[in-house]
């Protein structure tokens, strides 16, 4: 059954005049007539009683009126829903991100992306950096943010955020007074990091760096969540070091001093580079417009996000694995 003539029809049904309902459609009469008799053909039924000066709906007529308005209505919706979908106004983001993304600038880019599209559903994934590469490559994550280094051919990457770690220390630190700390000066203090099995590049990064400033850091206690981190630093047991945006007034009894030749921690924007989809065009622009390139990247330190705002921000899943 054609489009074209249940539209035939129900202008004739609406106008109850042949002359005008072509006017409306911009066609001749006589093609509005021949649509009407081939639609009542393909029916079987006769749906206008005609006179030379009168038109008027059969029985049949009557009930496929709303039925025909019904279809056009649905025709019309599952139109407008592909122009949406295929310029991203619409449809599903799966979202891989590290754990201490959600510190970063992360959850007021996702806020800004759902005021800019609020009919785009985001499922988001904590995932380690090898799962959410892997997960890119099998198409069960449209974006993935994650550590540099970048993954190789095959993904469109660019920074998301960068900046240089800091000390993460307890208030009453015996270096507490001091704004600015050499690495080295942390030698002797017992270290408490994310566990060795989870293989994050944050661990990495800071055994790197104190093995330039000559110490192997005394790991004294482990953590799976960034949160458990700075909770056993608020509780005296060690000191860390965090990227620059995690300095928050929360946990309390935690001071952040700026370190002396900082190593630096970045987190990169990454994509299946065939991807077609305009969802991931578009969370990119968002990216660009809350984040920033350069400068404002490296420089920014947000609040902490408390609840509140990762409500607002997104529709976390249930974690897939505690990966940082």
């Amino acid at each position: 059954m054609e489009l074209r003539r249940l539209k035939c029809f129900v202008e004739v049904a609406e106008c109850m005049h042949f002359g005008r309902a072509a006017e409306r459609l911009n066609v001749v009469q006589s093609a509005i007539s021949q649509q009407i008799k081939l639609l009542e053909k393909e029916l079987g039924v006769e749906l206008l009683e005609r006179s030379r000066h009168h038109v008027e709906l059969t029985e049949a007529g009557r009930l496929f009126l709303s039925e025909a308005r019904r279809v056009l209505l649905q025709a019309d919706r599952a139109a407008q829903i592909a122009r949406e979908a295929s310029a991203g106004k619409i449809g599903r983001l799966n979202l891989g991100c590290v754990d201490n993304a959600l510190w970063s600038p992360l959850p007021s880019v996702l806020r800004a992306f759902r005021e800019r599209y609020p009919d785009v559903e985001i499922s988001l994934y904590t995932l380690d950096r090898v799962t959410q590469i892997k997960a890119l490559e099998d198409r069960t994550i449209d974006i993935g943010i994650f550590p540099s280094p970048r993954p190789g051919a095959g993904f469109g990457c660019e920074l998301f955020v960068e900046s240089p770690f800091v000390a993460a220390i307890p208030s009453n630190h015996r270096l507490a007074s001091q704004p600015r700390l050499r690495l080295e000066a942390l030698a002797n203090d017992p270290f408490v990091l994310f566990a060795i099995s989870l293989h994050t590049r944050i661990v990495e990064i800071i055994m790197s760096a104190c093995a330039g400033a000559g110490f192997i850091p005394k790991v004294t206690q482990e953590a799976y969540q960034l949160s458990t981190l700075l909770g056993l630093v608020s509780a005296g047991l060690g000191v860390t070091l965090v990227p620059r945006w995690v300095a928050s007034p929360y946990p309390a009894d935690v001071l952040y001093r700026e370190l002396e030749l900082p190593p630096s921690y970045e987190l990169v924007l990454a994509w299946w580079e065939g991807t077609t989809s305009n969802i991931v065009e578009n969370f990119r622009q968002t990216v660009e417009a809350v984040v920033g390139a350069g400068e404002r990247a490296r420089t920014q330190m947000p609040p902490r996000p408390d609840a509140q705002d990762l409500e607002s921000a997104a529709l976390p899943q249930p974690q897939i694995s505690p990966a940082r």
